[in-house]
């Protein structure tokens, strides 16, 4: 079943009057299901007294994560500052969501906005603004006041993408095309002897920044003005916890100079044949650079925060499909499904290689 076709069905078992209810709203339009960067969870364009608004269903919390709502307190700090984040419809009791049974559910301002697309003329002008936009919502937030909001031990950086790599290799174990379970077990053996530098490599930095960072800034949770080109909305800040502000800059930069958005798909293949696109991690890094540069050693040790996101990144991108479909790889795929795997095989010597010019691009 298609994502959109679960979304329907899944509409039609819930009562959205109920839930509209529970916000205090007796009268609505709905304007149907959207795409959301969130597979599978409940997402609906409506309208109230003329202005429209996204319902959508809350993704399901963070297993041992005593604080949900951390990031609701988050947003509303970084709206006060200025970051573009579009408000929420609070209940009649004030809060900005309401539980349904075992589900949650926001109403979040609609905001006009085109998504990220490289094949747009103007994408590198949208690269750099996201890149700026990043570096002043990380500035903004070194003056949060709030709790700090840490993740479990286990799902912090290290814990997290070697979850990744053991979900990879069972994946590996359980795929019954030789090919391609010889290649994904080949990539997962590429990043786990990686691991242990970078994260030495990391520890052993004094002085990297820290704060609560957005969590999850690619693509997807973005929306850009057509006219400028600027950031008008951003997104999907459920995963923001305390975190070395490095890995964040890792992560958003490989995905804005790695991969290939376009507006009709949601599949994320590889942008280029080897690594990343250099003119698009150039313009990333360095307009990040001119809001929020590195502190001393932070540049040298940027390609070993892209070896602790990178697998993760690419198990939710380029190899999506190979994780999460449930009849398996089709056989006219397998060629393709290759190709990606020998790309993200690839990635770690390709990183090893440009460390200083990565480095140079964002000091």
């Amino acid at each position: 079943m298609q994502d959109h076709e679960f979304v329907e069905e899944r509409q039609d078992r819930l009562d959205l009057n109920e839930i509209m209810q529970a916000f205090g709203v007796s009268e609505w339009t709905n304007w149907g299901p959207i795409e959301s960067s969130q597979s599978g969870l409940l997402s609906v364009l409506v309208e109230i007294k003329g202005q429209r608004y996204l319902l959508k269903e809350r993704p399901p919390g963070l297993a041992g994560d005593e604080d949900n709502d951390h990031h609701y307190r988050f947003q509303r700090f970084l709206q006060q500052a200025g970051i573009p984040i579009p408000p929420l419809w609070l209940t009649p009791q004030g809060e900005p969501a309401v539980t349904i049974g075992e589900d949650q559910f926001e109403l979040q301002q609609w905001t006009d906005g085109e998504r990220f697309n490289t094949a747009d003329h103007c994408s590198l002008e949208c690269v750099a603004a996201a890149a700026s936009m990043l570096g002043q919502l990380h500035q903004v937030s070194r003056r949060y006041p709030g709790p700090i909001h840490r993740w479990p031990t286990e799902v912090q950086a290290g814990g997290l993408v070697q979850g990744w790599l053991n979900l990879a290799r069972s994946k590996a174990e359980q795929t019954e095309i030789q090919a391609i379970a010889a290649a994904l077990s080949n990539w997962v053996d590429q990043w786990e002897a990686e691991l242990p530098a970078a994260m030495m490599a990391i520890g052993a930095t004094r002085g990297l920044p820290e704060f609560h960072i957005h969590g999850d800034y690619h693509a997807l949770n973005l929306r850009f003005d057509p006219q400028s080109h600027g950031v008008n909305a951003v997104l999907g800040l459920e995963a923001s916890r305390w975190e070395k502000r490095i890995l964040e800059l890792a992560y958003s930069l490989f995905y804005f100079s790695a991969l290939e958005w376009q507006a009709d798909s949601t599949f994320t293949r590889p942008l280029v044949k080897r690594g990343f696109e250099p003119e698009r991690a150039h313009r990333f890094l360095q307009t990040y650079g001119d809001v929020y540069p590195p502190v001393p050693g932070e540049a040298a040790v940027l390609v070993d925060a892209l070896m602790l996101v990178a697998p993760i990144a690419t198990v939710n991108g380029p190899l999506e499909d190979i994780f999460y479909t449930q009849e398996g790889v089709e056989e006219p795929l397998i060629d393709d499904v290759m190709e990606r795997l020998a790309w993200a095989s690839s990635l770690p010597g390709w990183l090893g290689r440009v460390r200083r010019s990565l480095a140079k691009m964002w000091a």
